[in-house]
């Protein structure tokens, strides 16, 4: 049965219902006078016979006429003489009692309300009804469109939560498709890690962007085979038990970079490794991994060797790789299960945590951290959609460091806290002298720092006191350290917004890893990683990347920025791809002071 139908009959139904209310209030009266009537007959009879109405003091017969003496009671309008008639009545009209005016009305009001509604309702109902046709229309035409059969006397409302069940099917369905677009192009589908694209994106990034730190590690893990008849279901069962046991052993550092080269080799790149670690490493990885159960029937054999490399900034990915896989095969000459690495002698020198713990102590009481702005620019408006926040060290012996540099060696000090308060305070009071409108700061938190119960009272605290202006500020979290901790992390994520935090996400791209935070959060904006955007005007895969990142944002008023741009070719794809807007130095170098919106010219 349709809507309007219903409609329809409920108007009959509200039409037969004012005959009954006009029925009901008639009997009603009609019953009432019938009992008054009774009542008065009675009345007459008892005073008849018990009261001669000649004998009342208070009335009087003179020449046959009946006079009062006296105010006569109430009850005289009760009195009739033997003729019926009550001449009391007749000479004291004041004591009758009947049927007012006002009685009338209140006794109708009812039936007036309700005739009032239905008479001020009635210009709608046919505009009402018209709009449910339409409704009944399009329902129709959604249900043969979604080939979802109905019997003609089906409830609607079982209908439309069938039609919202296939909906909400289709949707998680189409995010689903979304993100297999977003990672199609870079990941390896049989051991859901990175491809060789994936890789050499990720390593040129850390070998060209003077932002990260600029030394570190790659290795390269080669599997052997001993069987002569082997399934491939085996081998790569036996390359999945590696993937799994090279992610926990280097799970401590977050940075870590893990994809296939080939059909046996595993390449790993580590930034700020240095050589003693990573002969460490390698070493840790050749014993594991060969004593591994899959290889339980062959420990006998040569399974596993692994060469590696120290990188500095500046170094070609190709040279690179070269030496790494020369260590590689001087590791299959050093016998079996080896590992073996080039350790370049110009390496700097490497600083302990006592040395850094000291130095970022000083730093903090002598206000040698430097802040500087990167403007983000919005394409469309040809303006400057916000300013993020570079942090720098001025180290004691004059070297400026970045942050990617020093803020490792900040958490394993357990001083990353303390920076990020610094770094928001400094922020705030620059961001009020500025006396810019609509002059957005976004500043680099650690996810650590909101996680710790005392740095989240400090900056309960300094919000409720008015410290921090959250109407100026945006916070920015890691991508790979939002998913790891996303439980934790997202109620704490949804008070930040209530008290008027922008959120963004940055190094979208550099983690495979699935997580619906943009479906759950409200999430601002996405900055994708410089190695998606450097050389994505000739990188199909990064261009599906894109494409795929832009999908899953349709919808959620989340504006995706491209950072790092260095190149007029990568921005011109860029927009066309459709990204809101980027940043790097392609369009300005770090800067002392902010920009107003509204300043640049045309």
């Amino acid at each position: 049965m349709w809507l309007s139908q219903i409609v329809q009959k409920k108007r009959y139904w509200q039409q037969l219902l004012s005959l009954l209310v006009v029925l009901l209030i008639n009997c009603s009266f009609y019953a009432i006078g019938q009992l008054q009537l009774q009542q008065r007959q009675q009345q007459w009879q008892q005073w008849l016979e018990l009261q001669p109405l000649t004998h009342q003091a208070w009335l009087v017969s003179e020449q046959g006429q009946l006079k009062l003496l006296s105010s006569p009671p109430k009850a005289a309008a009760d009195f009739v003489a033997l003729d019926g008639t009550n001449p009391v009545l007749h000479l004291a009209p004041q004591l009758v009692q009947s049927w007012t005016a006002l009685d009338y009305l209140l006794l109708n009001l009812p039936f007036v309300i309700w005739l009032a509604w239905l008479v001020w309702i009635r210009p709608y109902q046919q505009q009402f009804r018209q709009e449910l046709q339409q409704l009944e229309q399009q329902t129709q035409l959604l249900l043969t469109h979604l080939d979802l059969p109905f019997h003609q006397e089906t409830n609607p409302v079982t209908q439309l939560q069938r039609v919202l069940l296939k909906l909400q099917n289709w949707q998680k369905r189409d995010s689903e498709i979304r993100q297999l677009v977003r990672v199609q192009g870079l990941v390896d589908h049989e051991l859901a890690i990175g491809n060789r694209v994936f890789f050499e994106s990720r390593l040129n990034h850390y070998l060209t962007e003077s932002g990260e730190v600029n030394s570190g590690a790659v290795f390269i893990v080669q599997l052997s085979h001993p069987e002569v008849h082997l399934s491939n279901l085996i081998k790569l069962q036996r390359l999945r038990g590696c993937v799994e046991l090279i992610a926990e052993l280097v799970s401590g550092w977050p940075e870590a970079v893990m994809a296939r080269l080939a059909e046996n080799d595993i390449a790993l790149l580590i930034p700020g490794l240095n050589g003693k670690e990573a002969e460490q490493l390698g070493d840790r990885l050749a014993q594991v991994l060969s004593q591994a159960n899959f290889f339980a029937e062959c420990q006998d054999f040569d399974l596993v060797h692994i060469g590696f490399v120290l990188y500095q900034q500046g170094q070609s990915s190709y040279q690179l790789m070269a030496e790494a896989d020369m260590a590689l095969k001087t590791a299959q000459l050093q016998g079996p299960n080896a590992a073996y690495g080039f350790n370049d002698p110009q390496k700097p020198k490497i600083k302990g945590s006592v040395w850094w713990r000291t130095e970022l102590h000083n730093a903090l009481k002598e206000h040698r951290f430097l802040l500087s702005f990167q403007p983000v620019f919005c394409w469309q408006d040809n303006d400057v959609l916000q300013h993020e926040v570079l942090v720098r060290l001025a180290g004691s012996d004059g070297e400026k460091l970045a942050a990617a540099v020093f803020l490792p060696m900040a958490a394993n000090c357990g001083l990353a806290g303390a920076i990020d308060q610094y770094v928001l305070l400094k922020v705030a009071k620059l961001t009020e002298t500025a006396v810019l409108e609509h002059c957005r700061c976004s500043v680099n938190l650690n996810v650590q720092s909101l996680l710790d119960e005392g740095w989240w009272h400090w900056l309960t605290a300094q919000v409720n006191q008015g410290s921090l202006e959250t109407a100026d500020l945006a916070l920015e979290f890691h991508e790979h350290h939002l998913i790891k901790h996303y439980k934790n992390l997202k109620p704490k994520l949804l008070q930040l917004q209530q008290w008027g935090f922008e959120l963004i996400v940055d190094h979208v791209g550099l983690s495979l890893d699935t997580t619906p935070y943009t479906d759950e959060l409200p999430i601002r904006m996405l900055k994708i990683h410089p190695a998606i955007v450097r050389g994505v005007d000739h990188q199909l895969e990064q261009q599906l990347f894109i494409r795929g990142l832009l999908a899953s944002c349709v919808g959620k008023d989340i504006k995706v920025i491209a950072t790092g741009v260095e190149q007029d070719l990568e921005w011109q794809c860029l927009k066309k791809l459709g990204v809101t807007g980027a940043q790097g130095y392609y369009f300005s170098q770090p800067l002392a002071r902010l920009i107003a919106q509204n300043q640049l010219s045309d």
